[in-house]
């Protein structure tokens, strides 16, 4: 299931806040290091200079915690479940096919409490994989049948395979154009 230009705005705008929000804080870090580096050393400094490693020392484990929490298996599996939802539908089968197998394995790898998040994005997007590899072997079974009875048979089988070809990916569609022109070319002959 897609999600909707807002959500998808809203949540591209959120990381982009944290990663402004974290340059910022490490623009502030390099800051405090020139600026103690730069110090004399007296006893008036030594306060400033505490205060000054404490921010630092906040600031590395933000950042520490910032890349942990980016790169767990949570967020790479939400970063792949967007990518993959544009391409359901407009990439070849295989290529979203190979996607969703490693998705599968990074939902496999969660906890049962986060999985239950996930379930439903999973699963729609497998069912969704599912009708597209259905449709592409439907297709290919009734162009092999093509050939097959009369004039009047082989319209209906035309019908049946041109619905199924415009359910198809773009991609995919390129793959059997030709074989459906060839055949519409050879109906239109035979009338």
């Amino acid at each position: 299931m897609k999600k909707s230009q807002p959500e998808e705005h809203t949540e591209s705008h959120k990381r982009g806040a944290v990663s402004i929000i974290l340059l910022i804080l490490i623009a502030v870090t390099l800051g405090v290091v020139i600026y103690l580096l730069l110090q004399p050393d007296t006893a008036a400094n030594t306060t400033m200079r505490n205060v000054l490693l404490a921010v630092i020392a906040v600031t590395v484990i933000i950042l520490f915690w910032y890349i942990v929490w980016e790169f767990s298996a949570v967020n790479r599996l939400r970063r792949k479940l967007v990518k993959v939802a544009g391409m359901v539908g407009v990439e070849e089968t295989e290529k979203v096919k190979v996607l969703y197998l490693k998705i599968y394995k990074l939902y496999m790898k969660l906890s049962e409490k986060k999985k239950q998040n996930f379930y439903a994005k999973v699963n729609g997007l497998r069912e969704q994989l599912e009708e597209h590899m259905q449709n592409e072997k439907e297709l290919e079974r009734l162009l092999q049948q093509s050939d097959k009875g009369g004039l009047a048979d082989q319209e209906q089988l035309y019908l049946k395979i041109y619905a199924i070809y415009e359910k198809l990916s773009r991609d995919v569609q390129h793959h059997y154009y030709p074989q459906i022109v060839q055949l519409r070319d050879r109906l239109e002959r035979g009338k």
